[in-house]
Protein backbone atom coordinates (compact mmCIF):
# COMPACT_ATOMS: atom_id res chain seq x y z
CA UNK A 1 0.00 0.00 0.00
CA UNK A 2 1.24 3.22 -0.76
CA UNK A 3 0.82 6.65 1.29
CA UNK A 4 1.08 9.85 0.22
CA UNK A 5 0.99 12.76 2.44
CA UNK A 6 -0.78 16.24 1.26
CA UNK A 7 0.26 19.33 2.50
CA UNK A 8 -0.47 22.71 1.90
CA UNK A 9 -1.70 26.03 3.96
CA UNK A 10 -4.71 27.33 5.46
CA UNK A 11 -6.73 28.58 2.59
CA UNK A 12 -4.16 27.57 -0.26
CA UNK A 13 -6.71 25.71 -1.96
CA UNK A 14 -6.07 22.04 -0.56
CA UNK A 15 -9.79 21.12 -0.21
CA UNK A 16 -10.49 21.47 -3.69
CA UNK A 17 -7.76 19.42 -3.92
CA UNK A 18 -9.16 16.44 -1.68
CA UNK A 19 -12.44 16.13 -3.08
CA UNK A 20 -10.76 16.00 -6.59
CA UNK A 21 -8.78 12.82 -5.47
CA UNK A 22 -11.85 11.62 -3.48
CA UNK A 23 -13.79 11.31 -7.24
CA UNK A 24 -11.36 9.13 -8.12
CA UNK A 25 -12.06 6.63 -5.04
CA UNK A 26 -8.34 7.15 -3.50
CA UNK A 27 -9.58 7.32 0.22
CA UNK A 28 -8.15 10.40 2.37
CA UNK A 29 -7.59 10.54 5.90
CA UNK A 30 -8.63 13.66 6.73
CA UNK A 31 -5.99 15.18 9.94
CA UNK A 32 -8.26 17.83 10.86
CA UNK A 33 -11.47 15.84 11.30
CA UNK A 34 -8.78 13.73 13.49
CA UNK A 35 -7.50 16.75 15.27
CA UNK A 36 -11.54 17.09 16.28
CA UNK A 37 -12.25 13.55 16.98
CA UNK A 38 -9.33 13.33 19.69
CA UNK A 39 -10.72 16.31 21.57
CA UNK A 40 -13.98 14.99 22.26
CA UNK A 41 -15.12 14.89 26.05
CA UNK A 42 -14.16 10.81 26.17
CA UNK A 43 -10.85 11.16 24.29
CA UNK A 44 -7.60 11.06 26.73
CA UNK A 45 -6.40 14.26 24.72
CA UNK A 46 -9.30 16.07 25.96
CA UNK A 47 -8.29 15.29 29.85
CA UNK A 48 -4.57 16.20 28.65
CA UNK A 49 -5.54 19.51 27.55
CA UNK A 50 -8.41 20.54 30.20
CA UNK A 51 -5.44 19.40 32.97
CA UNK A 52 -2.78 21.87 31.45
CA UNK A 53 -5.11 25.30 30.09
CA UNK A 54 -7.76 24.73 32.71
CA UNK A 55 -11.67 24.94 31.90
CA UNK A 56 -11.75 28.02 30.25
CA UNK A 57 -10.77 26.70 26.73
CA UNK A 58 -14.48 24.46 27.39
CA UNK A 59 -17.76 25.72 26.34
CA UNK A 60 -19.54 27.52 29.58
CA UNK A 61 -15.99 26.24 31.29
CA UNK A 62 -17.54 22.92 32.80
CA UNK A 63 -15.59 20.02 32.18
CA UNK A 64 -17.51 17.09 30.35
CA UNK A 65 -18.67 20.15 27.85
CA UNK A 66 -17.13 19.96 24.23
CA UNK A 67 -13.68 22.05 23.65
CA UNK A 68 -14.43 26.23 23.35
CA UNK A 69 -12.23 26.23 19.96
CA UNK A 70 -12.44 29.53 19.39
CA UNK A 71 -11.08 30.18 22.99
CA UNK A 72 -8.41 27.86 22.35
CA UNK A 73 -7.09 29.51 19.00
CA UNK A 74 -7.08 32.41 20.84
CA UNK A 75 -4.64 31.12 23.09
CA UNK A 76 -2.22 29.13 20.44
CA UNK A 77 -2.23 31.40 17.70
CA UNK A 78 -0.61 34.47 19.35
CA UNK A 79 1.37 32.14 22.02
CA UNK A 80 4.11 29.85 20.87
CA UNK A 81 5.21 28.47 23.97
CA UNK A 82 1.41 27.59 24.18
CA UNK A 83 0.84 26.23 20.56
CA UNK A 84 3.57 24.25 21.06
CA UNK A 85 2.13 22.43 24.22
CA UNK A 86 -1.02 21.92 22.53
CA UNK A 87 0.53 20.38 19.81
CA UNK A 88 2.46 17.89 21.67
CA UNK A 89 -1.12 16.84 23.29
CA UNK A 90 -2.91 16.53 19.91
CA UNK A 91 -0.65 15.50 17.56
CA UNK A 92 0.46 12.18 19.02
CA UNK A 93 -3.37 11.31 19.38
CA UNK A 94 -3.78 12.06 15.93
CA UNK A 95 -0.67 10.03 14.83
CA UNK A 96 -2.45 7.01 16.72
CA UNK A 97 -5.80 7.28 15.12
CA UNK A 98 -3.84 7.68 11.60
CA UNK A 99 -1.58 4.35 12.13
CA UNK A 100 -5.13 2.63 13.02
CA UNK A 101 -6.39 3.59 9.62
CA UNK A 102 -3.84 2.77 8.33
CA UNK A 103 -3.81 -0.82 9.35
CA UNK A 104 -7.38 -1.10 8.47
CA UNK A 105 -6.89 0.04 4.54
CA UNK A 106 -3.97 -2.50 4.46
CA UNK A 107 -6.04 -5.15 5.54
CA UNK A 108 -8.43 -4.72 2.75
CA UNK A 109 -5.73 -4.04 0.17
CA UNK A 110 -6.11 -0.80 -0.59
CA UNK A 111 -3.52 0.37 -2.67
CA UNK A 112 -2.90 4.17 -2.60
CA UNK A 113 -4.20 6.11 0.79
CA UNK A 114 -3.84 9.97 0.71
CA UNK A 115 -3.39 11.44 4.06
CA UNK A 116 -4.36 15.09 4.13
CA UNK A 117 -2.19 16.69 7.12
CA UNK A 118 -1.49 20.67 7.20
CA UNK A 119 1.22 20.38 9.74
CA UNK A 120 2.59 17.25 7.80
CA UNK A 121 6.36 19.07 7.61
CA UNK A 122 6.34 20.15 10.86
CA UNK A 123 5.92 17.54 12.85
CA UNK A 124 6.97 13.33 11.95
CA UNK A 125 4.56 12.21 9.80
CA UNK A 126 6.61 13.03 7.05
CA UNK A 127 8.46 10.23 8.06
CA UNK A 128 5.89 7.26 6.73
CA UNK A 129 4.81 8.85 3.42
CA UNK A 130 6.23 7.87 -0.03
CA UNK A 131 5.43 10.85 -1.35
CA UNK A 132 4.99 14.73 -0.20
CA UNK A 133 2.61 16.48 -2.64
CA UNK A 134 1.85 20.45 -1.10
CA UNK A 135 -0.56 23.11 -2.80
CA UNK A 136 1.08 26.27 -2.69
CA UNK A 137 -0.58 30.13 -3.10
CA UNK A 138 0.82 33.45 -3.16
CA UNK A 139 0.75 34.72 0.61
CA UNK A 140 -1.45 37.48 -0.14
CA UNK A 141 -4.15 35.42 -1.71
CA UNK A 142 -4.08 33.40 1.42
CA UNK A 143 -4.51 36.52 3.56
CA UNK A 144 -7.51 37.58 1.31
CA UNK A 145 -9.61 34.62 1.47
CA UNK A 146 -9.04 33.96 5.26
CA UNK A 147 -10.30 37.34 5.95
CA UNK A 148 -13.46 36.79 3.37
CA UNK A 149 -13.68 33.19 4.46
CA UNK A 150 -14.29 33.82 8.28
CA UNK A 151 -14.86 37.40 8.35
CA UNK A 152 -11.69 38.01 10.72
CA UNK A 153 -9.81 41.02 11.00
CA UNK A 154 -6.02 41.87 8.88
CA UNK A 155 -4.41 41.09 12.37
CA UNK A 156 -6.44 38.35 13.16
CA UNK A 157 -5.99 36.92 9.99
CA UNK A 158 -2.44 37.58 9.82
CA UNK A 159 -1.45 35.37 12.98
CA UNK A 160 -3.40 32.58 11.71
CA UNK A 161 -1.09 32.10 8.45
CA UNK A 162 1.83 33.13 11.11
CA UNK A 163 0.93 29.84 13.40
CA UNK A 164 2.11 27.94 10.23
CA UNK A 165 5.10 27.24 8.23
CA UNK A 166 5.29 29.45 5.22
CA UNK A 167 4.42 27.71 2.18
CA UNK A 168 6.93 28.76 0.01
CA UNK A 169 8.98 26.47 2.80
CA UNK A 170 7.08 23.69 2.32
CA UNK A 171 7.79 23.47 -1.52
CA UNK A 172 11.24 22.69 -0.53
CA UNK A 173 10.46 19.55 0.28
CA UNK A 174 7.42 18.68 -1.92
CA UNK A 175 8.26 15.61 -4.73
CA UNK A 176 4.94 17.10 -6.55
CA UNK A 177 3.98 20.73 -5.55
CA UNK A 178 0.30 21.77 -7.07
CA UNK A 179 0.82 25.82 -8.06
CA UNK A 180 -2.70 27.06 -7.15
CA UNK A 181 -3.24 30.58 -9.01
CA UNK A 182 -5.59 30.09 -11.68
CA UNK A 183 -9.28 28.90 -11.38
CA UNK A 184 -10.93 26.14 -10.22
CA UNK A 185 -11.20 23.57 -13.21
CA UNK A 186 -7.28 24.13 -13.97
CA UNK A 187 -6.64 23.32 -9.95
CA UNK A 188 -8.38 19.93 -10.58
CA UNK A 189 -6.55 18.76 -13.90
CA UNK A 190 -3.31 19.56 -12.34
CA UNK A 191 -4.65 17.66 -9.34
CA UNK A 192 -5.30 15.06 -11.97
CA UNK A 193 -2.30 14.60 -13.23
CA UNK A 194 -0.07 14.71 -9.80
CA UNK A 195 -2.65 11.35 -9.14
CA UNK A 196 -1.79 9.63 -11.97
CA UNK A 197 1.90 10.27 -11.89
CA UNK A 198 1.87 8.85 -8.17
CA UNK A 199 -0.44 5.41 -9.24
CA UNK A 200 1.44 2.85 -7.42
CA UNK A 201 2.64 -0.54 -9.58
CA UNK A 202 0.23 -3.42 -8.89
CA UNK A 203 3.14 -5.91 -8.91
CA UNK A 204 4.38 -4.29 -5.48
CA UNK A 205 0.89 -3.33 -4.44
CA UNK A 206 0.65 -6.99 -4.40
CA UNK A 207 3.54 -7.98 -2.63
CA UNK A 208 2.20 -5.60 -0.08
CA UNK A 209 -0.32 -7.64 0.54
CA UNK A 210 2.55 -9.84 2.78
CA UNK A 211 3.45 -8.70 5.85
CA UNK A 212 7.38 -9.10 4.80
CA UNK A 213 7.12 -7.20 1.81
CA UNK A 214 5.39 -4.88 3.71
CA UNK A 215 7.97 -4.42 6.24
CA UNK A 216 10.56 -3.76 3.69
CA UNK A 217 8.93 -1.25 1.93
CA UNK A 218 8.06 0.25 4.60
CA UNK A 219 11.71 0.33 5.83
CA UNK A 220 12.58 1.55 2.34
CA UNK A 221 10.20 4.89 2.45
CA UNK A 222 11.22 5.51 6.01
CA UNK A 223 15.24 5.70 4.94
CA UNK A 224 14.59 7.52 1.68
CA UNK A 225 13.17 10.07 3.98
CA UNK A 226 15.82 10.19 6.67
CA UNK A 227 18.50 10.14 3.55
CA UNK A 228 16.61 13.40 2.07
CA UNK A 229 16.89 14.98 5.29
CA UNK A 230 14.34 16.93 7.86
CA UNK A 231 12.04 19.00 6.40
CA UNK A 232 11.86 20.74 9.35
CA UNK A 233 16.02 22.30 9.22
CA UNK A 234 15.82 22.31 5.70
CA UNK A 235 15.87 26.22 4.03
CA UNK A 236 13.75 27.39 1.47
CA UNK A 237 13.85 28.37 -1.69
CA UNK A 238 12.88 30.15 -4.92
CA UNK A 239 9.58 28.21 -5.60
CA UNK A 240 10.57 29.03 -9.60
CA UNK A 241 13.61 26.24 -8.90
CA UNK A 242 11.14 23.62 -7.57
CA UNK A 243 9.71 20.93 -9.95
CA UNK A 244 6.29 22.12 -9.93
CA UNK A 245 2.74 20.88 -11.59
CA UNK A 246 0.87 24.26 -12.08
CA UNK A 247 -2.64 24.81 -11.76
CA UNK A 248 -1.77 28.14 -11.78
CA UNK A 249 -4.58 32.32 -8.60
CA UNK A 250 -7.56 30.41 -8.27
CA UNK A 251 -10.29 31.23 -5.54
CA UNK A 252 -10.32 27.83 -4.38
CA UNK A 253 -10.70 26.86 -0.50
Amino acid sequence: MKVVGLTGGIASGKSTVVSTIQTLGVPVIDCDKLARLVVEPYHPAYRKLVAHFGTVILQNQEVGQPLDRYKLGSIIFTDDTQRRMANSIIHPAVRDEILKRLLRYWVKGTSLVVIDVPLLLEGELWRIVSDVIVVYCPPEVQLARIKARDGLSEEDAQARINAQRPLIEKVNYADHVIYNNSDLETLKIATLKVMDAIQPNRFWTVLALFPPFTVLLATWVILRRHFKGDPRKMPSRNLRSASTTSSGPSHAS
